[in-house]
């Protein structure tokens, strides 16, 4: 039942405790920042009671998908505009889904009288939390979800089902130690250990923040989509991964000729109709030509 997914891994739909309470802090501190949909009383019912789904999950199928690739780590080294290796190739959100339906496919085929629903990034439901309790990696002190072997370069995907599973016992354990690699080198200052303050991350100043017509001097530090510097010094990726040369199975998550293209690089304000022709069927595409230029400057 792979589909070709890295990891795959079963918990019941239910955080636990502390879990809930710490995200109810979380949002309680406006550290979700500008984004409003995160507090909503609709969406706090899914994230923390798997209310409003039309059926009553028992069950979180977690899906990994490693993105990492060598191609992708040489070309970020050598980029002045620097853009998350997520992003490099193709919509993520669009692969995984299409991966995810395959699966749901069987599942129906075998388990007709249940219900099962896939979110790639696509209900607010706290993904993270799922992945280590069905054992997929521990939650490190930048918030990621980390694997010994894999690092935390891959995508997380959950199918919620009605179906009841045997859980196996998952141990958590936490492998951070005393590293604080992540929190140091935030140049913003975004990270305490296994809490973000959005407001502060550079991911969220170019992706989410999207009131402001400028940075406001913000510093994103060459980043114009997203940021990867806490996984960058993660000795879990920057040692384990790359000794292990994890690399994707997945073509389309590879970079596409679009970051090394003069033409492309050298087009410091984008037309509307130039945004969306470079970006089509990109995760980027979302933020539309307005921030994307507005990061580029």
């Amino acid at each position: 039942m792979d589909h070709g997914f890295s990891l795959v891994g079963f918990a019941p739909a239910k955080l636990p405790e502390a879990d809930l309470k710490n995200i109810q802090a979380w949002i309680a501190e406006g550290r979700h920042g500008s984004m409003e949909w995160f507090a909503k009383e609709t969406a706090q019912g899914i994230r923390f009671a798997f209310l409003h789904l039309g059926f009553v999950p028992k069950t979180a199928i977690t899906l990994a998908f490693v993105y990492r690739s060598e191609s992708s780590e040489s070309l970020v080294s050598q980029m002045q505009k620097k853009v998350s290796r997520y992003a490099l190739g193709d919509d993520y959100h669009q692969v995984l889904r299409k991966k995810g339906k395959s699966i749901i496919r069987i599942l129906k085929s075998k388990y007709p009288n249940h219900h099962f629903r896939q979110s790639v990034d696509s209900l607010p439901i706290a993904e993270k939390v799922l992945a280590v309790e069905s054992g997929i990696g521990w939650r490190g002190k930048n918030t990621n979800t980390i694997h010994r072997d894999l690092g935390s370069y891959f995508f997380i995907s959950v199918i919620l089902t009605d179906l009841e599973f045997s859980f196996p016992n998952v141990t958590k354990t936490d492998h951070c130690g005393t590293c604080r690699l992540c929190i140091d080198s935030c140049p913003t200052g975004a990270l305490e250990p296994y809490k973000i303050d959005s407001r502060k991350c550079i991911s969220y100043q170019t992706i989410e923040d999207r009131g402001s017509s400028e940075l406001e001097n913000k510093g994103t530090h060459s980043w114009v989509y997203g940021c990867d510097i806490c996984q960058e010094v993660c000795p879990w990726n920057e040692r384990v991964a790359k000794r292990n040369q994890v690399e994707t199975t997945e073509s389309s998550f590879l970079p596409n000729s679009l970051w090394t293209d003069p033409n492309f690089l050298n087009h410091s304000n984008l037309s509307a109709e130039e945004f969306g022709s470079y970006f089509k069927g990109s995760a980027i595409e979302r933020i539309g030509v307005d921030v994307w230029n507005r990061n580029w400057e």
